[in-house]
Protein backbone atom coordinates (compact mmCIF):
# COMPACT_ATOMS: atom_id res chain seq x y z
CA UNK A 1 0.00 0.00 0.00
CA UNK A 2 1.33 3.45 -0.89
CA UNK A 3 -0.94 5.28 1.54
CA UNK A 4 -2.51 7.46 -1.13
CA UNK A 5 -6.30 7.31 -1.38
CA UNK A 6 -7.68 6.11 -4.70
CA UNK A 7 -8.93 8.71 -7.16
CA UNK A 8 -12.35 8.31 -8.75
CA UNK A 9 -11.97 10.34 -11.92
CA UNK A 10 -14.63 11.57 -14.30
CA UNK A 11 -13.82 13.09 -17.70
CA UNK A 12 -10.54 11.14 -17.77
CA UNK A 13 -10.48 10.88 -21.57
CA UNK A 14 -11.55 14.48 -22.22
CA UNK A 15 -9.08 17.15 -23.31
CA UNK A 16 -8.48 18.54 -19.82
CA UNK A 17 -8.99 15.23 -18.04
CA UNK A 18 -6.52 13.22 -20.11
CA UNK A 19 -3.76 15.83 -19.78
CA UNK A 20 -4.42 15.91 -16.04
CA UNK A 21 -4.37 12.13 -15.75
CA UNK A 22 -1.02 11.93 -17.55
CA UNK A 23 0.48 14.42 -15.09
CA UNK A 24 -0.91 12.59 -12.11
CA UNK A 25 0.52 9.29 -13.39
CA UNK A 26 3.91 10.98 -13.76
CA UNK A 27 3.88 12.55 -10.29
CA UNK A 28 2.17 9.79 -8.32
CA UNK A 29 2.67 6.62 -10.41
CA UNK A 30 1.66 4.35 -7.53
CA UNK A 31 -1.58 6.16 -6.78
CA UNK A 32 -4.59 4.03 -7.71
CA UNK A 33 -7.10 5.61 -10.10
CA UNK A 34 -10.48 4.36 -11.28
CA UNK A 35 -11.95 6.20 -14.27
CA UNK A 36 -15.73 6.43 -14.46
CA UNK A 37 -16.64 6.42 -18.16
CA UNK A 38 -19.66 6.32 -20.45
CA UNK A 39 -20.43 3.25 -22.59
CA UNK A 40 -19.32 5.14 -25.71
CA UNK A 41 -15.95 6.28 -24.33
CA UNK A 42 -12.82 5.39 -26.30
CA UNK A 43 -10.71 3.82 -23.57
CA UNK A 44 -7.50 3.37 -25.58
CA UNK A 45 -5.71 6.15 -23.67
CA UNK A 46 -6.70 4.64 -20.32
CA UNK A 47 -5.40 1.26 -21.40
CA UNK A 48 -2.14 2.88 -22.49
CA UNK A 49 -1.77 4.54 -19.06
CA UNK A 50 -2.70 1.39 -17.18
CA UNK A 51 -5.78 3.01 -15.64
CA UNK A 52 -8.78 0.75 -15.00
CA UNK A 53 -12.25 2.03 -15.74
CA UNK A 54 -15.86 1.39 -14.87
CA UNK A 55 -18.67 1.99 -17.35
CA UNK A 56 -21.56 3.89 -15.79
CA UNK A 57 -23.98 6.80 -16.00
CA UNK A 58 -22.72 9.70 -13.85
CA UNK A 59 -26.29 10.88 -13.37
CA UNK A 60 -27.35 7.49 -12.00
CA UNK A 61 -25.40 6.70 -8.79
CA UNK A 62 -26.72 3.14 -8.76
CA UNK A 63 -24.47 2.43 -11.76
CA UNK A 64 -21.21 3.24 -9.95
CA UNK A 65 -21.68 3.27 -6.15
CA UNK A 66 -20.91 -0.45 -5.98
CA UNK A 67 -17.37 0.36 -7.18
CA UNK A 68 -16.73 3.10 -4.62
CA UNK A 69 -14.64 2.47 -1.50
CA UNK A 70 -14.70 4.51 1.72
CA UNK A 71 -11.86 7.03 1.57
CA UNK A 72 -11.87 7.39 -2.23
CA UNK A 73 -11.27 10.93 -3.50
CA UNK A 74 -13.38 12.31 -6.36
CA UNK A 75 -11.67 14.21 -9.18
CA UNK A 76 -14.49 15.60 -11.33
CA UNK A 77 -13.29 16.97 -14.69
CA UNK A 78 -16.42 16.19 -16.72
CA UNK A 79 -19.39 18.55 -16.95
CA UNK A 80 -19.87 20.16 -13.53
CA UNK A 81 -23.59 19.43 -13.68
CA UNK A 82 -22.81 15.79 -12.87
CA UNK A 83 -21.58 16.95 -9.46
CA UNK A 84 -25.16 17.70 -8.42
CA UNK A 85 -25.94 13.98 -8.35
CA UNK A 86 -22.52 12.65 -7.48
CA UNK A 87 -21.62 14.60 -4.33
CA UNK A 88 -24.72 13.67 -2.26
CA UNK A 89 -24.47 10.05 -3.42
CA UNK A 90 -20.79 9.73 -2.48
CA UNK A 91 -21.37 11.10 1.03
CA UNK A 92 -23.34 7.99 1.87
CA UNK A 93 -20.49 5.60 1.01
CA UNK A 94 -17.66 7.17 2.97
CA UNK A 95 -16.16 9.64 0.50
CA UNK A 96 -15.13 12.88 2.25
CA UNK A 97 -12.94 14.68 -0.28
CA UNK A 98 -13.43 16.00 -3.82
CA UNK A 99 -11.76 18.19 -6.43
CA UNK A 100 -14.25 19.68 -8.90
CA UNK A 101 -13.41 21.53 -12.11
CA UNK A 102 -16.03 24.20 -12.76
CA UNK A 103 -15.54 27.36 -14.88
CA UNK A 104 -14.74 31.06 -14.65
CA UNK A 105 -18.05 31.41 -16.48
CA UNK A 106 -19.57 31.68 -13.00
CA UNK A 107 -18.39 35.31 -12.99
CA UNK A 108 -20.17 36.27 -16.23
CA UNK A 109 -23.09 38.67 -16.25
CA UNK A 110 -24.35 37.37 -19.59
CA UNK A 111 -23.69 33.63 -19.78
CA UNK A 112 -27.05 31.88 -19.79
CA UNK A 113 -25.63 29.10 -17.62
CA UNK A 114 -23.83 31.35 -15.11
CA UNK A 115 -26.65 31.32 -12.56
CA UNK A 116 -26.82 27.53 -12.73
CA UNK A 117 -23.04 27.24 -12.35
CA UNK A 118 -23.05 29.55 -9.32
CA UNK A 119 -25.84 27.49 -7.81
CA UNK A 120 -23.84 24.27 -8.29
CA UNK A 121 -20.72 25.83 -6.78
CA UNK A 122 -22.78 26.90 -3.77
CA UNK A 123 -23.97 23.31 -3.39
CA UNK A 124 -20.32 22.23 -3.43
CA UNK A 125 -19.54 24.66 -0.59
CA UNK A 126 -22.44 23.34 1.46
CA UNK A 127 -21.61 19.68 0.77
CA UNK A 128 -20.49 17.47 3.69
CA UNK A 129 -17.57 16.59 1.41
CA UNK A 130 -14.65 18.99 1.47
CA UNK A 131 -14.59 20.24 -2.11
CA UNK A 132 -11.73 22.11 -3.77
CA UNK A 133 -13.09 24.21 -6.64
CA UNK A 134 -10.88 24.71 -9.71
CA UNK A 135 -12.04 27.20 -12.37
CA UNK A 136 -10.46 27.21 -15.83
CA UNK A 137 -10.93 30.16 -18.17
CA UNK A 138 -11.19 29.65 -21.96
CA UNK A 139 -9.03 26.63 -22.80
CA UNK A 140 -6.78 26.48 -25.85
CA UNK A 141 -3.76 24.48 -26.94
CA UNK A 142 -4.73 21.78 -29.44
CA UNK A 143 -7.30 20.50 -31.94
CA UNK A 144 -9.63 19.50 -29.10
CA UNK A 145 -10.19 23.01 -27.76
CA UNK A 146 -13.54 24.62 -28.48
CA UNK A 147 -12.49 28.01 -29.83
CA UNK A 148 -8.91 28.81 -30.71
CA UNK A 149 -8.19 26.07 -33.22
CA UNK A 150 -11.21 27.25 -35.22
CA UNK A 151 -9.93 30.84 -35.17
CA UNK A 152 -6.48 29.69 -36.30
CA UNK A 153 -7.86 27.63 -39.17
CA UNK A 154 -9.99 30.57 -40.30
CA UNK A 155 -7.27 33.22 -40.29
CA UNK A 156 -4.95 30.82 -42.07
CA UNK A 157 -7.38 30.96 -45.01
CA UNK A 158 -8.70 34.53 -45.08
CA UNK A 159 -6.87 37.89 -45.08
CA UNK A 160 -9.62 39.76 -43.23
CA UNK A 161 -10.99 38.74 -39.84
CA UNK A 162 -14.24 40.25 -38.60
CA UNK A 163 -14.27 41.49 -34.98
CA UNK A 164 -17.57 42.36 -33.36
CA UNK A 165 -17.33 45.68 -31.49
CA UNK A 166 -14.04 47.33 -30.56
CA UNK A 167 -12.12 44.17 -29.69
CA UNK A 168 -10.89 45.83 -26.49
CA UNK A 169 -12.63 43.52 -24.02
CA UNK A 170 -10.19 41.44 -22.00
CA UNK A 171 -9.72 37.67 -22.10
CA UNK A 172 -7.32 35.38 -20.26
CA UNK A 173 -7.12 32.05 -22.09
CA UNK A 174 -5.26 29.14 -20.50
CA UNK A 175 -3.21 26.49 -22.29
CA UNK A 176 -4.66 23.04 -21.62
CA UNK A 177 -1.31 21.70 -20.41
CA UNK A 178 -0.96 24.52 -17.85
CA UNK A 179 -4.52 23.93 -16.70
CA UNK A 180 -3.83 20.21 -16.31
CA UNK A 181 -0.71 20.95 -14.30
CA UNK A 182 -2.68 23.24 -12.00
CA UNK A 183 -5.34 20.60 -11.39
CA UNK A 184 -2.73 17.88 -10.83
CA UNK A 185 -0.85 20.06 -8.36
CA UNK A 186 -4.05 20.74 -6.43
CA UNK A 187 -4.58 16.99 -6.07
CA UNK A 188 -0.96 16.15 -5.27
CA UNK A 189 -0.74 18.95 -2.67
CA UNK A 190 -4.24 18.23 -1.36
CA UNK A 191 -4.93 21.96 -1.74
CA UNK A 192 -8.01 23.39 -0.01
CA UNK A 193 -10.14 26.28 -1.22
CA UNK A 194 -11.05 27.79 -4.60
CA UNK A 195 -8.64 28.58 -7.42
CA UNK A 196 -8.97 30.34 -10.78
CA UNK A 197 -6.78 28.63 -13.38
CA UNK A 198 -6.45 31.18 -16.19
CA UNK A 199 -3.60 32.47 -18.35
CA UNK A 200 -0.80 34.62 -16.89
CA UNK A 201 -2.44 37.92 -17.83
CA UNK A 202 -5.45 39.43 -19.56
CA UNK A 203 -5.21 40.42 -23.23
CA UNK A 204 -7.65 42.34 -25.37
CA UNK A 205 -9.41 40.29 -28.04
CA UNK A 206 -7.62 42.26 -30.76
CA UNK A 207 -4.26 41.35 -29.13
CA UNK A 208 -5.29 37.69 -29.20
CA UNK A 209 -6.19 37.89 -32.89
CA UNK A 210 -2.92 39.70 -33.61
CA UNK A 211 -0.96 36.94 -31.88
CA UNK A 212 -2.93 34.32 -33.79
CA UNK A 213 -2.08 35.94 -37.13
CA UNK A 214 1.57 36.13 -36.08
CA UNK A 215 1.57 32.47 -35.03
CA UNK A 216 0.30 31.28 -38.41
CA UNK A 217 2.79 33.53 -40.18
CA UNK A 218 0.30 35.79 -41.90
CA UNK A 219 -0.39 39.51 -41.99
CA UNK A 220 -4.07 39.90 -41.43
CA UNK A 221 -6.47 42.76 -41.17
CA UNK A 222 -9.24 43.03 -38.61
CA UNK A 223 -12.58 44.38 -39.77
CA UNK A 224 -14.37 45.94 -36.82
CA UNK A 225 -18.11 45.45 -37.08
CA UNK A 226 -20.40 47.71 -34.98
CA UNK A 227 -21.78 45.71 -32.10
CA UNK A 228 -25.37 46.93 -32.04
CA UNK A 229 -26.43 46.02 -35.60
CA UNK A 230 -24.45 42.77 -35.54
CA UNK A 231 -26.02 41.65 -32.25
CA UNK A 232 -29.46 42.39 -33.68
CA UNK A 233 -28.75 40.42 -36.86
CA UNK A 234 -27.35 37.45 -34.94
CA UNK A 235 -30.33 37.59 -32.60
CA UNK A 236 -32.55 36.90 -35.60
CA UNK A 237 -30.30 34.43 -37.42
CA UNK A 238 -29.73 32.26 -34.33
CA UNK A 239 -33.26 30.97 -34.84
CA UNK A 240 -32.09 29.33 -38.05
CA UNK A 241 -31.17 25.69 -37.35
CA UNK A 242 -27.41 25.20 -37.59
CA UNK A 243 -26.47 28.89 -37.42
CA UNK A 244 -23.09 28.76 -35.62
CA UNK A 245 -23.22 31.94 -33.49
CA UNK A 246 -25.60 32.85 -30.70
CA UNK A 247 -26.64 36.36 -29.68
CA UNK A 248 -25.18 35.85 -26.23
CA UNK A 249 -21.77 34.93 -27.67
CA UNK A 250 -21.66 38.29 -29.46
CA UNK A 251 -22.68 40.20 -26.35
CA UNK A 252 -20.11 38.38 -24.23
CA UNK A 253 -17.32 39.57 -26.52
CA UNK A 254 -17.78 42.98 -24.89
CA UNK A 255 -17.43 41.62 -21.36
CA UNK A 256 -14.02 41.71 -19.65
CA UNK A 257 -12.96 38.22 -18.60
CA UNK A 258 -9.92 38.83 -16.38
CA UNK A 259 -9.31 36.69 -13.32
CA UNK A 260 -7.17 36.69 -10.19
CA UNK A 261 -4.74 33.77 -10.22
CA UNK A 262 -2.45 34.78 -7.32
CA UNK A 263 -3.82 32.12 -4.93
CA UNK A 264 -3.08 29.43 -7.53
CA UNK A 265 0.42 30.80 -8.11
CA UNK A 266 1.08 30.84 -4.37
CA UNK A 267 -0.46 27.54 -3.28
CA UNK A 268 -0.18 25.36 -6.39
CA UNK A 269 3.05 26.71 -7.88
CA UNK A 270 0.88 27.60 -10.88
CA UNK A 271 2.92 29.18 -13.70
CA UNK A 272 0.94 29.38 -16.97
CA UNK A 273 2.86 30.13 -20.15
CA UNK A 274 2.49 33.43 -22.07
CA UNK A 275 -0.23 33.35 -24.72
CA UNK A 276 2.23 34.19 -27.52
CA UNK A 277 4.19 31.03 -26.72
CA UNK A 278 1.12 28.86 -26.21
CA UNK A 279 -0.59 29.87 -29.44
CA UNK A 280 2.61 29.27 -31.43
CA UNK A 281 2.74 25.80 -29.88
CA UNK A 282 -0.88 25.19 -30.84
CA UNK A 283 -0.14 26.17 -34.45
CA UNK A 284 2.76 23.68 -34.47
CA UNK A 285 0.47 21.02 -33.05
CA UNK A 286 -2.28 21.66 -35.61
CA UNK A 287 0.24 21.43 -38.44
CA UNK A 288 1.65 18.23 -36.96
CA UNK A 289 -1.76 16.54 -36.99
CA UNK A 290 -2.74 17.97 -40.39
CA UNK A 291 -5.40 20.35 -39.10
CA UNK A 292 -3.72 23.53 -40.37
Amino acid sequence: MNGLPRLLMTGATGNTGLHTLRRLRARQPQRPVLALVRPTTNTAALRELGVPWHVCDLDDPATYLGEVRPGDVLLETANLRHARRMLPALVGVGVTRAFCVTTTGVFSRHHSYSALYREIEEEMRRSPLEVTILRPSMIYGNERDHNMHKLLRLIARVPVYPVFGTGRALMQPVHVEDLAEGIAQAVVRDARGEFNLAGPGALSYRQIVDEAFRAVGRRGVMLFVPMGPMAAVVGVLQRVPGFPVKHEQVIRLQEDKAFEISPARRELGYAPRPFALGIAQEVARLRQVGRL
